[in-house]
């Protein structure tokens, strides 16, 4: 082979990838439609049914500065649908989302003020209004927890889209590996909230805030 000949194979083997993906990718792919975070505010249920010893046993030694007067329960969720699509291409699978969306309202909010309080006596609005003051620590910190995770969500230029779809030989078990690179991103955020969460209902128990609260009325039980 002459040398001119051998120059001209070099060179069409440098301008021809060593290794094509059989999944066509497009790095300017808008990704911005595909991400969808809900954290929809439901209104509590305010229920004045059990009595201190009941609320007491539901609390499970939640109230940290003394006896439950009153109770916030948030049934918390964390839900996923995705729409996803796949495609044959050079006989490999291309899987990718259509759709991403991540949804954490709440299943249900329920506030407890004992029925040993008569409603709208001062002890009943007292234990009413620290509970509220609960209920808002929560929805600050759950939409605040949303934004984060769209963020993060839209951030993982690796989670695969239209632009960037996932090669893969098992079609069955796609959407599984999919749904588990969705909970790669939003389960150390969500993680986060919850213990972020913890601690700032913890403060609102503070032993100092009770002090005042039982101060402010006098038939406290």
């Amino acid at each position: 082979m002459s040398r001119a000949a051998a120059l001209l194979l070099l060179l069409a083997a440098c301008g021809r990838p060593a290794e094509e993906s059989a999944c066509p990718h497009d790095p300017g792919f808008d990704r911005s439609g595909v991400i969808r975070v809900r954290a929809d505010r439901r209104p509590a249920v305010l229920r004045h049914d059990l009595g201190l010893a009941e609320i007491a046993r539901e609390a499970a030694g939640s109230a940290g500065a003394g006896r439950a007067q009153g109770l916030t329960v948030v049934d918390n969720q964390l839900a996923f649908r995705t729409l996803v699509n796949m495609e044959l291409s050079r006989g490999r699978t291309c899987v990718w989302f259509d759709e991403v969306h991540v949804d954490l309202t709440p299943a249900s909010v329920s506030i407890f003020v004992p029925r040993e309080y008569p409603v709208d006596s001062c002890e009943y609005l007292a234990v009413l209004e620290h509970e509220r003051e609960h209920e808002s620590v929560h929805w600050e910190r759950l939409a605040a927890a949303a934004a984060e995770i769209e963020r993060a969500l839209k951030d993982a230029r690796w989670l695969p889209a239209r632009g960037n779809p996932l090669e893969t030989e098992d079609r069955a078990s796609a959407e599984a590996a999919l749904n588990a690179k969705i909970r790669k991103v939003v389960s150390p955020v969500y993680d986060r909230y919850k213990q972020e969460l913890g601690r700032a209902q913890a403060d609102l128990d503070r032993p100092d805030l009770y002090q005042w609260a039982a101060k402010r009325c006098a038939g406290w039980k």
